[in-house]
Order: C-alpha cells, then structure tokens, then sequence
C-alpha cells in the first residue's frame, strides 16, 4: 500500500510554488507552501528559484516615455470614446451584477407591496338597500334604456332613410342603368 506523500512535488504544487513566488497566492496556499518547503528540500530549492526568477521580472521595468510623447500617441490613434452610460444603466449593472444585493431588492419590493396591500386593504361596503332605493333605481334604468332605445331607433331610421337610400342605393341603380344602357347599345 502505497502512502502518499503530504507534500509532493507535483503539478497543483508547482503552481502553488509559483503564486506564492510571485505574491498571487491566497493566504493558505502560503502556509502550505512554506510547511512543505521547511520539510522538503526539493520544494525548498523550487520555491527559492521562482523567488529569484520573480526578483528578476519585477527588476525588468517598462521604459517610462515622456508624456508629450505618449498623449499624441494616444490623440492621434485612439478615439475619444463616448460616455454613454446613464442612470438607469448603473443601477441595472449594480442591481443584478451581485445576487447579494438583487435578493435583497427583492424581499424590499415584495415586503413593500405585501405591507401596502395589508395597510391599505379595500374597504367592505356593506350596503342594505331598501325596497324602494331599488324601485327608483329600476325606474331610472328604465328610463335610460328607453331614451337609449329611442335614441337607436333615429339613427337606424335616418340609416335606412336618408344615408342608404340617397347616398347608397341611388348611385348604384344610376350606375346598374348605365351598364345596362351600355348593353343595349343606348346612350343618353
């Protein structure tokens, strides 16, 4: 049965080695590193080669340009991009880009609308009428219905009057009479 070894030297370690060496590393992977490094000496002599390699790269500095120079580079190659990010933009981007915070909108939105519905429930209108409350408002419906009925009886009567018999019926029989002028060889 073959053990394996707390602290070997593999992949997952070498690019624990590495993270650490180079300052990425998160707080654990630190410890781990510097455990096994006291008890191995191979990820001892690892650890101390990407230290180094690191101090080398972090020496290699960009040229600094001067600024003239760098502000005509980027006027003259760049476009000035537009700003064109609005209110609303913001707070969509800030809502939903963190679960944490769009929960927490959420149980407001739904507490809110819960509260108000419970605050400002509908009044329950318990009305008794008496009998002749209903008997006038029947009479009054009544009378609405016949001023409406009165009312569709004229505009059906001017309809079939005035609008279709003038204005439809006659241009259609003047034009049935020339069409059948047309056929008999008549003309007018």
């Amino acid at each position: 049965m073959n053990r394996k070894k707390s602290f070997e030297l593999n992949e997952e370690m070498v690019n624990k080695i590495i993270s650490v060496a180079y300052g990425d590393a998160k707080l654990i992977d630190k410890f781990i590193v510097m455990r096994a490094s006291a008890q191995n000496p191979e990820i001892r002599e690892a650890l101390y080669s990407y230290k180094q390699t690191a101090k080398e790269v972090e020496v290699l500095r960009e040229e600094e340009y001067p600024d003239d120079l760098f502000r005509n580079v980027i006027r003259k190659n760049i476009h000035a991009s537009k700003n064109t990010t609005s209110f609303l933009f913001d707070l969509y981007s800030t809502v939903f880009s963190r679960p944490i915070i769009s929960a927490v909108t959420t149980i407001i939105l739904i507490t809110v609308i819960v509260t108000t519905l419970i605050v400002n429930k509908p009044a329950q209108l318990n009305y008794h009428y008496s009998q002749t409350e209903i008997n006038d408002a029947d009479q009054q419906a009544r009378k609405a219905f016949a001023i409406v009925g009165k009312f569709f009886k004229q505009t059906q009567t001017t309809l079939e009057n005035e609008i279709m018999g003038e204005h439809v019926a006659k241009p259609i029989n003047d034009g049935i009479e020339v069409v059948n002028n047309l056929f008999k060889g008549e003309t007018k």
